[in-house]
């Protein structure tokens, strides 16, 4: 297997600890990156300051370069950030929260949609934390949430949640992570990738196994390159700094169709390892939740994912900022940001479980 990627051009956006963060919401993660209407728009899950889990978008600035930024994030008319559709009502299957968009334009099978995860629980982590796969669909220029989950736990993975969708001729193909509740402190990962298809996007068969718990995959982003698709897969972070978990990074594989059989996929070959000494700090415990851009006319992908901030305590860190005469620290349990970097096209689609052509 090729040597992991250096990564000297790592461009952070949303950043907890080191701002800009946009008024009215604490942290944003799980970008999910396309061009919609032709505009370069990146779709978040967002922790609000009222203390709700939404969905926001972003676009990018005209003329401005889709790794480096700005992204600005819809606003009211107060200059607040603006979510997407509005909160389930309590009690329901999603009415603790919702987030990890991931968008999918209008076929003729469907309207435009979103789909996320909901989490009915109090809890966000431990035993009793709980979450289920819905959708918004764009109706009359509004994003409308369909009341009924589309894909909920079983016994023992009791959470579905990290949904990515494509459509790909005539069907819709859904990559989903189940597990038997998000972990916290102190607990080991145990995710499961599943995979499922659909017809109207709806209806979906019985799932797939896709990656095992033993590969450690969280969740992943799949984006159409010439000849054929890219995957991009990550690990779980160690988001609660616990220990112990697999090696951490992003990993890309490649397949001539949106193929829901893991054989019709390459090897993955490692592209960011975020256990290599010299890390950024903002990446430093590992990402999660990717998103990727495929620019055709600049031969270029770009590749974004939720950083976790390998930190101390808070109350350290935020003696640590005012000592540096930066801004304040938002008591959190782990602090992320949105980070970007160009990554090497394959220089050839391998399929079949064969290996990646090298980077370049």
């Amino acid at each position: 297997m090729p040597a992991p990627l250096q990564t000297p051009s790592l461009f952070t956006h949303f950043d907890m600890v080191d701002g800009p963060m946009p008024p009215g919401v604490l942290g944003l993660g799980d970008p999910d990156v396309h061009r919609i209407d032709g505009v370069p728009t990146m779709l978040l899950g967002g922790f609000s300051t009222t203390f709700r889990n939404r969905l926001y978008a972003a676009a990018l600035d005209p003329a401005a370069d889709p790794a480096r930024g700005p992204w600005r994030l819809q606003a009211d008319s107060r200059g607040r950030a603006l979510a997407l559709a509005p909160d389930p009502p309590r009690g329901s299957w999603d009415g603790a929260g919702m987030h990890t968009p991931s968008f999918v334009p209008a076929t003729a099978a469907g309207p435009a949609r979103i789909y996320y995860t909901g989490r009915s629980s109090r809890r966000q982590y431990g035993a009793d934390s709980r979450y289920a796969i819905g959708v918004l669909e764009l109706r009359d220029g509004r994003w409308r949430r369909l009341e009924r989950p589309l894909i909920s736990g079983v016994a023992p993975r009791l959470s579905t949640l990290e949904p990515l969708v494509v459509h790909d001729g005539d069907r819709y193909v859904m990559w989903y992570q189940a597990n038997p509740f998000e972990i916290g402190p102190g607990d080991r990962p145990d995710y499961e990738l599943r995979v499922v298809e659909s017809a109207d996007g709806l209806s979906w068969s019985p799932p797939r196994v896709f990656a095992t718990p033993d590969e450690g995959f969280f969740d992943n982003a799949v984006t159409q390159i010439p000849g054929g698709w890219m995957m991009v897969l990550a690990r779980g972070a160690d988001i609660h700094g616990t220990g112990g978990v697999p090696p951490q990074g992003l990993w890309v594989t490649t397949s001539a169709t949106a193929s829901a059989d893991r054989s019709d996929w390459s090897r993955p070959v490692q592209v960011l390892d975020t256990d290599r000494a010299g890390t950024a700090e903002r990446i430093g415990r590992g990402t999660y939740g990717p998103g990727v851009l495929h620019l055709e006319e600049q031969e270029r992908t770009v590749l974004y994912a939720t950083g976790v901030r390998a930190a101390p305590s808070w109350p350290r860190m935020l003696a640590r900022q005012l000592l540096r005469r930066r801004r304040g620290v938002v008591p959190a349990p782990f602090h992320l940001s949105v980070v970007a970097m160009d990554i090497p096209r394959p220089r050839s689609i391998a399929v079949g479980g064969s290996s990646l052509a090298r980077p370049s």
